[in-house]
């Protein structure tokens, strides 16, 4: 009976490591062909500087919109890891970053994006007014990065952590 019981806590315990064991992370989200993108992205950002930014005036160069939380840590490490690589890279990209959290937790994200000393716009998703976009319509989890080429058009999607190589690569990909 013991020996059984041993057998039966044991495998219980290996079938719940198999469950917990670290899952691939999810592979980006190219944009559609060509011939079937959508159009420009129309958008209006209040961020919360006071500053606006629309996809007007961010035609011309790659940009990257990046949803967050303030209080999830992937979040902030993609924010830092944009940070960075924007950083590096100016003036060729812009980014936003846009806390999807109600206009009352503004001070915490203004938090966030201080803490994270972050060189590019905050805004909130209340404050955020876009066209319609298919590439918009489905944010269901953050950290979401989406690029926009040149032209203002989604080229690029991925849900979830990231690597700073990842992220270089992927701007260069938008940016060709």
């Amino acid at each position: 009976m013991r020996r059984r019981s041993f057998l039966i806590v044991s495998l219980l315990g290996l079938w719940a490591c198999a469950g917990s064991a670290a899952r691939p992370a999810p592979t980006p989200t190219p944009a559609a062909p060509s011939s079937a993108r959508e159009p420009p992205l129309r958008f209006s950002l209040q961020a919360l500087d006071g500053s606006v930014v629309t996809g007007e005036n961010t035609r011309g160069r790659v940009t990257a919109l990046l949803f967050v939380a303030s209080y999830d840590l992937a979040s902030q490490l993609a924010a830092r890891r944009l940070n960075d690589a924007i950083a590096r890279h100016v003036p060729r990209f812009n980014a936003v970053a846009i806390a999807l959290e109600s206009s009352e937790n503004a001070v915490l994200v203004d938090v966030f994006r201080s803490t994270l000393n972050l060189g590019y716009p905050v805004a909130m998703a209340g404050a955020v007014e876009f066209g319609e976009s298919e590439a918009l319509a489905t944010i269901e989890r953050v950290p979401t990065l989406i690029l926009l080429d040149r032209d203002g058009r989604p080229v690029f999607r991925h849900t979830g952590a990231f690597e700073a190589h990842e992220l270089e690569s992927w701007l260069r990909r938008a940016e060709a």
